[in-house]
C-alpha cells in the first residue's frame, strides 16, 4: 500500500547523479547547494540525501510526486553539474530517508549500511556515473 501524502500522485522517489563543473572550490560549492536544499525541500516536503564525492553527485529525493518533480527540473537546469544520469524514478511506498535533509554530504559507515538496504551497494562516484537508467 502507498504512503500517500497531500496531492493525488501520491509518494515518489527519484534517484539522479551528475558531474561537478562549477566554478571555485566544490567542497564550499557544495555546502552552499546543501543550505539551499535545507531551506527549500523542507517548503515542499521532499527528504533524501545529497552525495558527493571525486567531483560527482548522487541524490536521492522523496517526497509527494509533483514537488519531487520540481524540484529534479530545477536541479536539472543548474549549471554547476552535467551528464546527468537518472538511476530511478518511481512510486515509493514510504520514505526511505524520512530524517534526511539533505545534510549528508559525506557517506559515514552507518550511511553505507542504510544505502545498501535500498540497493546502492558501492559508494562509488565514478560507478554512479555508469548506472543504467532505473537501475535501483
Amino acid at each position: 500500500m502507498l504512503e500517500f501524502e497531500e496531492g493525488r500522485e501520491g509518494l515518489r522517489r527519484l534517484i539522479y547523479a551528475s558531474r561537478y563543473v562549477g566554478d571555485g572550490d566544490p567542497d564550499e560549492t557544495l555546502r552552499t547547494i546543501v543550505t539551499a536544499s535545507i531551506h527549500n525541500n523542507r517548503l515542499v516536503d521532499v527528504t533524501g540525501f545529497l552525495l558527493a564525492g571525486e567531483g560527482r553527485f548522487l541524490q536521492w529525493l522523496e517526497g509527494p510526486a509533483a514537488s519531487v518533480r520540481e524540484t529534479f527540473e530545477r536541479i536539472a537546469g543548474d549549471a554547476r553539474h552535467t551528464d546527468l544520469v537518472t538511476i530511478a524514478d518511481d512510486a515509493a511506498e514510504e520514505r526511505v530517508f524520512r530524517d534526511w535533509n539533505m545534510g549528508r554530504p559525506r557517506l559515514g559507515a552507518l550511511d553505507q549500511g542504510l544505502l545498501s538496504e535500498v540497493g546502492l551497494e558501492h559508494s562509488n562516484p565514478p560507478a554512479w556515473m555508469r548506472s543504467e537508467p532505473n537501475a535501483c
